[in-house]
């Protein structure tokens, strides 16, 4: 904003000096010339009085001294001509042709024939700019003849370099003027709307909330801040209320469901076997309705939440929730295959990758018949077509499965949405948490058929080489998410949400 308001403002002042002081110095320049002429017009005229006097007495060597005095004292050169034009006294040599045109010089010929009182002309002699100022020696109307005084033109008037200097010297001093009052003013300005940045980044990264100032900088921005102030007291009130709530309604919500879950359970030897079936069915509802509290739970403070991405290493990740689920895969008759080139360290929020695989590897080996095999496959860099990010590394998590259809893959990502088949036992907010938790760490998830049957997940991260370093984001997250919400329910709580 600084930089912006300084040459805005600069090149405004630049271009009102130019606009005003060339003119303005032209004018000045050529006003010394006319008056540095009409001084030698008046001392052309003197000089012809004094020559006339002594032509008029017959003193031609009185004349010649004159004329060479004044030329001594002046620095100029004097020439004295008749009636005829012929040379009466000449303070520099002239060739003979030259002595002959002089009559039909413009100057000497207007003073001579028209009797004009002066005479100014322009000329450049041996390449040098002089001006001939030429008066009548009488100005009676038999004219006696005339006197041409020639000066060199840079003799006359100001000195153009100075005065250009002199007008350079206050265009300087004015910038540097108006240069320290608008950074005056913009630091006036400025300093309350770095106040309200600040204010603004701590609100948005959920680290409290410091006030603005409001008795700084222009009305409008004090205005500003006392609605700023308001507003982000109120939505620090909202939030607060909807931490409370999302604390009270875990702790409120899971404690009457375990204890309907253990009525239920309680009441298993007075149900009649034929309506063992319904007691079954009320079981799984009420854990499903556990899950979903979860589940809505997690979103919501996912949204809430917020950190910056950090370089962790996909490998590792993978490997070790490969050995975490390889027992619970091989009890369901699946094989559990991790393959692939060594990815290395990828960009994500923390606890993301995790919660990733596990959501994807429970919606696979739901859909996986006994004695199939479940795919964890790393690709680094990949330019195939399943690639969604330029130079991203993707991780795919392959089943055996039905698999989708193109319908249905492009709606499995809604909150809520089941595939048609999918069991009572999901909620619909796994690859809702999945796609939440990958564009939260700059990737993406997208679904696709796999080669023969089922279903390819594919996630899409930015190697730590391919991505900027130290790039803060406000991003959602999953981390911390499961001690507050989930308490001793486990980490895979979540995780076998259905898609």
């Amino acid at each position: 904003m600084i930089r912006r308001l300084l040459l805005s403002h600069l090149s405004l002042i630049l271009l009102l000096l130019l606009a005003l002081e060339l003119p303005l110095g032209m004018m000045y320049i050529r006003g010394e010339l006319d008056r540095a002429v009409t001084d030698v017009e008046h001392e052309a005229h003197e000089l012809a009085a004094m020559a006339n006097e002594a032509i008029a007495t017959g003193q031609m060597e009185q004349l010649s001294v004159l004329v060479k005095s004044h030329s001594q004292y002046f620095g100029n050169k004097v020439l004295v001509v008749d009636a005829t034009g012929s040379v009466l006294a000449v303070t520099y040599p002239l060739s003979s042709s030259q002595r002959d045109k002089l009559a039909n010089e413009p100057d000497l010929r207007a003073v001579l024939r028209e009797q004009a009182a002066a005479k100014r002309v322009d000329a450049v002699v041996d390449g040098v700019e002089v001006v001939h100022v030429s008066v009548p020696l009488d100005r009676s109307p038999s004219v006696r003849g005339a006197l041409r005084i020639t000066v060199n033109a840079d003799k006359l008037g100001a000195d153009v370099k100075q005065v250009w200097m002199s007008l350079t010297v206050i265009d300087l001093v004015l910038l540097i003027v108006v240069l320290l009052v608008v950074f005056s003013l913009v630091r006036w300005v400025r300093r309350p709307v770095r106040e309200l940045e600040k204010s603004a980044k701590l609100l948005a990264a959920g680290q409290g909330f410091e006030p603005a100032s409001v008795l700084t900088g222009p009305p409008e921005i004090r205005q500003l801040a006392v609605t700023f102030n308001g507003m982000a007291t109120r939505l620090q009130q909202l939030i607060s209320s909807q931490r409370a709530f999302a604390a009270e309604a875990s702790h409120q919500l899971k404690t009457p469901l375990a204890a309907l879950r253990l009525r239920l359970e309680t009441l298993e030897p007075y149900i009649a076997l034929r309506a063992r079936n319904n007691l079954e069915s009320a079981l799984a509802e009420t854990d499903r309705l556990a899950r979903m509290i979860d589940g809505l739970l997690a979103m919501a403070a996912l949204e809430e939440s917020s950190m910056i991405r950090e370089p962790v290493d996909l490998d590792a990740l993978v490997h070790d929730r490969a050995r975490v689920w390889a027992p619970v895969v091989e009890r369901s008759g699946v094989h559990l295959l991790v393959m692939g080139a060594r990815i290395g360290e990828v960009w994500a929020v923390p606890g993301a990758i995790e919660q990733i695989i596990d959501n994807l590897l429970a919606n696979a080996l739901r859909v996986s018949p006994p004695g199939s095999t479940i795919t964890l496959d790393r690709r680094p860099n990949h330019a195939g077509r399943y690639r969604r990010r330029e130079g991203a590394a993707e991780l795919h998590v392959i089943d055996q499965g039905p698999g989708m259809s193109e319908e249905h893959r492009k709606r499995a990502f809604d909150r809520f949405w089941r595939a048609p088949g999918s069991g009572k036992d999901g909620t619909g907010l796994g690859l809702a948490i999945v796609q939440q938790l990958a564009r939260a760490s700059g990737g993406e998830v997208v679904l696709m058929p796999a080669p023969g049957s089922g279903l390819d997940a594919v996630v899409a991260l930015m190697p730590v080489e391919s991505a900027p370093q130290g790039r803060p984001r406000q991003l959602g997250t999953f981390h911390r998410l499961l001690n507050r919400v989930l308490g001793s329910r486990g980490r895979h709580s979540v995780t076998s949400q259905s898609r």
